[in-house]
């Protein structure tokens, strides 16, 4: 054995050797041709080629050879016209250095792509949800308290940047034991309760009318309700906990406001509707932390009506109505008694009542518990009704359970391993339920339910995936979860490796619901989108950004990728579409008429509309802003980098950022000057400055605009901004490395229309293989990923081809 592998090694080595040599003799004449008069010893780039190792076992020499194969391809090096002989000695090199990575990058990889890895806390949540029929709210909360995954700056799913720790596995086992607690609900069926509010009795309603205090005078009492006119009210005042309501069983329940529009003739004659809220949170201090939007109404009868919702909630909850979409005028002061709401005109939300009803149960014991155990039945009162001996159950719904868990049948001594793990608590007189989690408590902590494509205890070295294995990494990409029946019948018949049952399976899946899971999640890492929450714009420089808004733009972003796969369309509608989805706070945002009601619908777009694909919508110009101003530069680097996959270096050392001046006298395009004229940065710059300032047409929360905002004067101390005022012009022109000029966002969407649509493509395949198959792109995939575009391209670059050219691609049948 000792000398196999010394041979081993001697042959890596020698081929390591031989490679180096057949690539060197035929860069060499192109580096002291051409590269060296800009990358020797005595120039101004980082890359000095004199000093560069030819050793591509060296990863550091491995990542420079490649990058610069990738400048030399592209065409971006040299950056100046070359000869015909330059030309010749770049195509020689390209032919000679190809080979040699994808050598160095096989023999790195030692013949297997995708490392084993963990289920993200996203697809544990999903597979807890499916597993163990619990509620989406209840999942989700349990692996929110899983370690954070790490940042990478890509996809969660990739195993090489995946970390497993001794706090994963204690918080791996209360998360199963809690999980369980869910999901077997034994003993009498919880009574239904019935919780009513009437705000006009709530005697902080009325002092909060008539006080000349901080925060007093917010409030208007009428006979039969109370108005409000300022969404954060309902953090202190409306909220279900002020009431004396506690969550005291967890369940759904179901939520009905009785509400009116107050003076709604100022938003009529703007086409907008007063729209009703709801909120849930829970208890911060003296106040309510009121982050998830759970229904929202247009109040559109004058009388009013009542509006009803239903919704997960578990102790220490609490619910709250509020308003939207009544921006405060310059000067609305509700923090001083003599300048507050009474001699206000504007319109309002009238509040009569709040009603909770629950927990709401169709049949108790509940789905969860009834589904979890399989060949028990149970008697009018919920008690468990057995039908042979309490280990023969065990045996059964562990072997149930289990191939549920680990995606795959298992053997007849993995069942035993698991179900006589209960079999001491049996015999010992312990409750069934009891004795039962010990086995399922252990299959919840397996490796085999925690890992994707764990390997069975017959462990093999198969080249290809098995069907189980396809079946796991397919519903892990399209559901985000485990496998249903069917895909695992197809697996089980071994039909599931054929094309033509997986082009079926991936059809099913993509027209079924759970498909949903895969847009927020894929759009949420490709796009960033996930990050639309994580700054407040400024509310004086944008008082029209309200939660409504904020979730229009990501269900926008969300329904517009839906459309694009489910009518399989081009790609090309990520630049540049005629459609989008708007409700009516959006489409007043984007200024496109004729759109009304807060439901969120697909919109054809107005001739000239600045509006329509991925970069034109306020989700993506949010996240690359910081709430307050925007820079060419974050911008610019999101559509290299998520759209057109090339990815700018990092800054060099010591070099400063750029600070906007938010005092309005100078614009970014000024302060960047210094950047640019720096030979170190100028060639990052040529790069990220063109599309950063196309969208710099669009503000921080997706406005389109032709001047800055910057703030005006301060009403107090205390208070926000009084107003916004104008500033200096936006100038959205630019010059492409190139040297394609365009004026303004609208000409540089067509210049990506017609010059980047291959490159597009190219990443949106690469995103894809990475994130169905736990490994990112290397330069050995190459060929692989040619092979998907050449068949997409066929077909217009179609996102559901795309996908289907994914699915049945030897990257997503190999390990």
């Amino acid at each position: 054995m000792a000398k196999l592998a010394i041979l081993v090694t001697c042959l890596v080595f020698v081929a390591g050797q031989s490679s180096a040599d057949s690539f060197e003799a035929s860069v060499n004449p192109l580096l002291e041709a051409s590269c060296l008069l800009c990358h020797g010893e005595n120039t101004a780039t980082p890359l000095n080629v004199q000093k560069l190792d030819y050793d591509l076992a060296d990863a550091n020499n491995y990542r420079t050879w490649q990058h610069i194969y990738n400048r030399l391809e592209r065409g971006e090096m040299p950056p100046m016209a070359v000869s015909d002989d330059i030309q010749q000695l770049i195509d020689n090199a390209l032919a000679a250095l190809k080979p040699a990575l994808i050598d160095a990058n096989l023999t790195a990889r030692d013949g297997q792509r995708t490392v084993l890895r963990r289920l993200t806390q996203r697809e544990y949540a999903y597979s807890l949800q499916d597993l163990l029929h619990l509620d989406e709210t209840v999942a989700q909360s349990l692996s929110e308290n899983l370690p954070a995954e790490v940042d990478s700056g890509g996809f969660d799913t990739v195993a090489a940047k995946q970390g497993f720790s001794a706090l994963h596995v204690r918080s791996y086992l209360k998360a199963a034991d809690s999980a369980l607690d869910e999901a077997i609900q034994l003993g009498p069926r919880p009574a239904e309760e019935r919780f009513e509010i009437a705000y006009v009795d709530l005697s902080a309603a009325q002092a909060l009318s008539e006080a000349e205090i901080l925060g007093g005078g917010i409030t208007e009492m009428l006979d039969d309700a109370v108005v409000t006119y300022f969404e954060s009210v309902s953090t202190y005042l409306f909220h279900s906990e002020l009431a004396g309501f506690d969550v005291s069983v967890p369940g759904r329940y179901r939520v009905k406001v009785e509400a009116f529009p107050f003076r709604p003739d100022s938003l009529a004659q703007e086409g907008r509707p007063v729209v009703l809220t709801l909120y849930r949170g829970i208890k911060q201090g003296v106040t309510a932390s009121l982050n998830d939007l759970i229904g929202s109404f247009d109040m559109l009868d004058p009388g009013g009506s009542v509006f009803e919702t239903t919704t997960y909630l578990s102790p220490g909850m609490l619910v709250s109505p509020s308003v939207a979409g009544l921006v405060e005028e310059p000067g609305m002061i509700y923090f001083q008694a003599d300048r507050n709401i009474r001699d206000y005109v504007g319109a309002g939300l009238a509040l009569k009542s709040l009603v909770i009803e629950g927990p709401l149960n169709e049949v108790w014991p509940p789905r969860s518990t009834r589904e979890l155990l399989t060949g028990i039945s149970f008697d009018e009162s919920g008690q468990m009704q057995f039908s042979k001996p309490a280990i023969d159950h065990v045996y059964e719904i562990v072997d149930h359970f289990a191939q549920r868990a680990f995606r795959r049948p298992l053997a007849e001594a993995e069942v035993s391993m698991y179900a006589e793990l209960a079999r001491p608590l049996l015999e010992d007189g312990r409750p069934f339920a009891e004795a039962l989690r010990m086995p399922l408590r252990t299959i919840l902590n397996s490796p085999s339910f925690l890992h994707i494509n764990a390997p069975p205890l017959d462990e093999s070295e198969e080249e290809i995936l098995d069907d189980f294995q396809l079946a796991t990494r397919l519903s892990y990409f399209l559901w985000r979860s485990i496998p249903d029946d069917e895909l695992m019948a197809s697996a089980k018949s071994g039909r599931l490796s054929d094309k033509a049952e997986m082009s079926r399976q991936v059809e099913r899946m993509l027209n079924d619901p759970k498909s949903k899971r895969f847009i927020k999640d894929f759009v949420g890492q490709a796009y960033r989108l996930y990050e639309l929450h994580a700054t407040l714009p400024d509310g004086g420089l944008y008082p029209e950004y309200d939660d409504l808004l904020g979730q229009a733009m990501q269900l926008e972003t969300e329904l517009f990728y839906e459309e694009l796969i489910r009518e399989n369309l081009s790609v090309a509608n990520l630049v540049k579409s005629d459609f989008t989805f708007l409700n009516s706070h959006l489409a007043q945002h984007y200024d496109v008429p004729g759109v009304e009601g807060s439901q969120m619908r697909k919109v054809m777009l107005p001739s000239g509309s600045p509006r329509g694909g991925l970069l034109s919508q306020a989700s993506i110009h949010k996240i690359t802003a910081n709430g307050t101003t925007t820079s060419p530069v974050p911008r610019g680097n999101f559509v290299l980098a998520n759209i057109l996959g090339r990815p700018s270096p990092p800054p060099p050392p010591n070099v400063g950022g750029v600070e906007p001046d938010t005092r309005g006298t100078t614009t970014i395009r000024e302060q960047l000057d210094a950047h640019r004229n720096s030979p170190i940065c100028a060639g990052c710059h040529r790069n990220i400055d063109p599309p950063g300032f196309a969208m710099e047409s669009f503000d921080p929360i997706g406005g389109l605009r032709d001047k800055y905002r910057y703030p005006g004067p301060k009403i107090n101390e205390v208070e926000r901004y009084g107003t916004f005022k104008l500033g200096l012009p936006v100038d959205a022109s630019g010059i492409t490395p190139d040297g394609t000029s365009f004026d303004g966002f609208s000409e540089y969407q067509q210049i990506l229309l017609k010059q980047e649509m291959d490159s597009i493509a190219r990443n949106l395949v690469s995103q894809l293989v990475t994130f169905s198959t736990g490994a990112t792109i290397e330069f050995s995939d190459r060929d692989a990923v040619d092979g998907i575009m050449r068949s997409s391209k066929e077909q217009d670059y179609s996102m559901r081809t795309m996908i289907h050219e994914v699915v049945n691609s030897d990257l997503f049948r190999r390990p």
